[in-house]
């Protein structure tokens, strides 16, 4: 008779562990695909200019789509939140033509926030959008940076801002080093701000003469395991080196986003969707 009893108990504890489990597996993914956060970054320089102490940028990178609230508006309304001075888009915003309408709302809503400037990633050029992407959103007030910069002024002191294209654009595209080389041949001795979608300039461009460059494209690595990081790069290649934060070349501060969309082949996994607050600080 006992052993009849506690068989039920058993059975029930099991389904009751499995459901748990099941439970939280389920809220683990929603969680990590869908919980938006804002990141606070700071980056101290020696060399930036007094004036733009305390200059507020917002990086968004690799949305591919994704939507926080109706058109974006908890999104819209935790960049507005950071009081930015800049937004800088880095790239994989659309990779599909269904996808192009979310972007073209967002980017309405973030200029009235602050000026936004935007460079290409690889799935703009991958779906063939890139080219009717920029256009669009130029019409809507953005600055689409085709391996081109910007002086931005803010109390008498200047500093250049770089957009470069991504490689997977044209076979005879100007190479990033050398579009930073023309840019400070024709403002030398401005501090460089650098926006790219890649995430492989430390290894690839070490001593690229710049301040700072702000980019994306490993979504973080996607799953992000604790203590080790991120388990694979937009590519699928395992542990990448420059998954997420910041990493420092021979000359430059590298800040790479964890984005906010998901990949195709596998969703998010402890790696909340970011929206990147970057402060600058000059340091003595």
């Amino acid at each position: 008779m006992n052993g009849d009893k506690r068989k039920p108990n058993i059975l029930k504890i099991t389904l009751i562990f499995a459901l748990v489990i099941t439970l939280a597996v389920i809220g683990l993914f929603y969680d990590s695909g869908h919980r938006l956060v804002t990141r606070e970054v700071v980056i101290e320089s020696e060399t930036l200019p007094e004036s733009f102490d305390g200059f507020r940028i917002v990086e968004l990178t690799d949305l591919h789509g994704a939507e926080f609230g109706e058109n974006n508006a908890k999104l819209v309304e935790q960049v507005r939140s950071c009081e930015p001075d800049l937004i800088a888009l880095t790239g994989d915003f659309v990779e599909n033509a269904a996808q192009l309408q979310v972007t073209l709302t967002l980017a309405r809503s973030l200029t009235e926030i602050a000026p936004v400037y935007y460079v290409t990633g690889n799935h703009e050029w991958a779906s063939g959008l890139a080219e009717e992407l920029m256009a669009s959103l130029e019409s809507k007030g953005v600055c689409c940076m085709r391996n081109q910069y910007e002086i931005l002024e803010r109390d008498g002191a200047s500093l250049l801002l770089v957009g470069v294209e991504d490689p997977n654009s044209y076979a005879d595209l100007e190479l990033p080093d050398q579009v930073v080389a023309r840019a400070q041949a024709e403002h030398p001795n401005l501090w460089t701000l650098l926006l790219a979608h890649r995430n492989y300039w430390v290894e690839q461009y070490p001593s690229l003469p710049v301040d700072l460059i702000l980019c994306g494209h490993s979504h973080g690595g996607v799953v992000r395991l604790p203590f080790i990081g991120g388990l694979m790069n937009e590519d699928r290649s395992l542990f990448p080196e420059y998954d997420a934060g910041i990493y420092d070349g021979e000359r430059f501060r590298m800040f790479v986003s964890v984005g906010l969309g998901q990949t195709r082949y596998f969703p998010r996994l402890l790696n909340n969707p970011e929206i990147a607050c970057i402060t600058l600080k000059t340091v003595d």
